[in-house]
């Protein structure tokens, strides 16, 4: 997985992965742009394609394929603007909108709904003269059909499907969206999960009169001149497997504009269930602490030390940490994943990292390292500074520090564990009463060449 350190805020002004917009609220959506041109090109010369995820928050397939795009592809040739998480707040409370289906406020809002901000942005990302072409990703039931099959297979659905609003859109680039939607069905029907899967295109025909659709996303784009798809999935089916079938349509679309890519998983079911699930990170102020969620321990962890006013980010657009009083709740997509009881501290950051002994070699470890090892850890001594390694009985140095003391596994109470399997601890790090920073201990067979991780580099 690259390693992508995303502050989970919105960026307003983001044709750059390096702008950095700070808003206040965690839940502000995230854009993101990836992408390039060649050097005989200019960026007014290659296609650029915006991808909407998670308008409607019970749609996890869409949000988890944006996200996905965002953190393990790569692209040239052209451009890819990803929204993953555009309805945040729906996504944590899994439900089609909080305040309201979103994507019906594309016509007209109120500015006293609490969508307004983020619709206006959307639509302003939509007028941009570099965005060519549009695609919003939904998840929808059952299997679309032109005719009737059975209750799961009919006109009325929605699930496996490709949606346009019209045949064609103007003599403009990808205006002609039913000769470009039949290609992508066809190209997704070569690889289909199952006989029963089969996608089609559904022309929604929206100026003759569908007053729903009329308030749509895609209905809005095409009266910007900018041609716009939707994209749905089964739910009928996995969240892996609606992911699979998202990301064969949208390659497809990057084939149709001529924006290269790769991806560094497999585009297999088993594949995206990794990608999506391995090597998660979430990171607190500026990454002194570093959490990893794969194999998370439990509900409830603990009590952890943190800053007011923390920062707070993680390898994952969908991945996000909110605070109530003195409780954390982590929440990844749709999954609650883990919450702790929080000690406000003030954050001493005159120091960044700290020499610790890995079963006898030395090494230079920075907060928030993941350090694995065989045997034992050792952090060395530094003058006005003392170690906490949470949950392990060890003999205790002057003023409780447990420095310069070889830590084995044995050490540890298995109930203080990060992980289910008992492999993961923390080493809390302090000056006097304030707070430094936290290495995660991983006790594992087999070492890594470099035992000395950082998630979030």
């Amino acid at each position: 997985m690259k390693k992508v350190y995303f502050v989970l805020v919105v960026l307003l002004c983001c044709f750059s992965l390096s702008a950095k917009n700070l808003s206040a609220h965690p839940l502000d959506f995230t854009v993101l742009q990836l992408g390039s041109h060649p050097e005989s090109a200019t960026m007014d010369s290659v296609s650029h394609i915006l991808i909407v995820g998670g308008i409607q928050g019970d749609e996890p397939g869409g949000f988890s394929a944006a996200s996905l795009l965002g953190t393990h592809y790569t692209f040239k040739n052209g451009y890819v603007t990803i929204i993953p998480n555009l309805n945040f707040l729906s996504i944590i409370k899994k439900n089609r909108g909080t305040s309201g289906d979103m994507n019906r406020k594309f016509a007209k809002i109120s500015e006293k709904d609490p969508d307004f901000r983020a619709v206006r942005r959307v639509q302003e990302l939509i007028r941009s003269p570099e965005v060519d072409l549009i695609l919003n990703l939904h998840d929808g039931s059952g299997f679309y059909s032109p005719t009737y099959v059975s209750d799961m297979q009919n006109p009325k659905r929605w699930g496996n499907s490709v949606i346009i609003d019209q045949e064609e859109c103007g003599d403009i680039p990808f205006g002609n969206l039913g000769e470009i939607g039949r290609r992508v069905v066809a190209k997704v029907n070569d690889n289909l999960l199952e006989k029963g899967h089969s996608y089609h295109l559904k022309n929604t025909e929206t100026a003759k009169g569908d007053k729903e659709m009329e308030k749509s996303l895609t209905w809005f784009a095409l009266g910007q001149g900018k041609p716009a798809f939707g994209i749905e999935a089964t739910k009928n089916i996995n969240v892996a497997g609606r992911v699979y079938y998202h990301l064969n349509a949208i390659e497809e679309f990057f084939n149709v504009a001529g924006i290269e890519f790769s991806r560094d998983f497999p585009l297999t079911t088993k594949g995206i269930h990794d990608a999506l699930n391995k090597n998660i990170y979430l990171g607190f102020m500026d990454g002194r602490l570093i959490l990893p969620l794969d194999d998370i321990r439990r509900p409830q962890l603990g009590v952890f030390p943190m800053q007011k006013n923390f920062a707070r980010g993680g390898n994952s657009p969908i991945l996000v940490a909110l605070a109530e009083k003195n409780l954390m709740q982590v929440h990844y997509g749709s999954n609650s994943v883990t919450s702790f009881k929080v000690e406000w501290l003030e954050l001493d950051t005159s120091l960044d990292s700290m020499e610790v002994e890995l079963d006898g070699k030395v090494y230079t470890a920075k907060f928030g390292d993941i350090l694995s090892a065989k045997n034992y850890a050792k952090v060395l001594p530094q003058k006005g500074y003392r170690l906490n390694a949470i949950g392990a009985v060890v003999g205790n140095g002057p003023r409780g520090d447990e420095s310069n003391i070889k830590i084995y596994k044995k050490a540890f109470q298995e109930r203080f564990s990060v992980d289910k399997f008992g492999n993961q601890y923390r080493l809390e790090i302090y000056k006097g009463a304030k707070y430094a920073g936290t290495f995660i201990l991983n006790y594992c067979k087999t070492v890594p060449e470099n035992p000395v991780f950082s998630p979030l580099d």
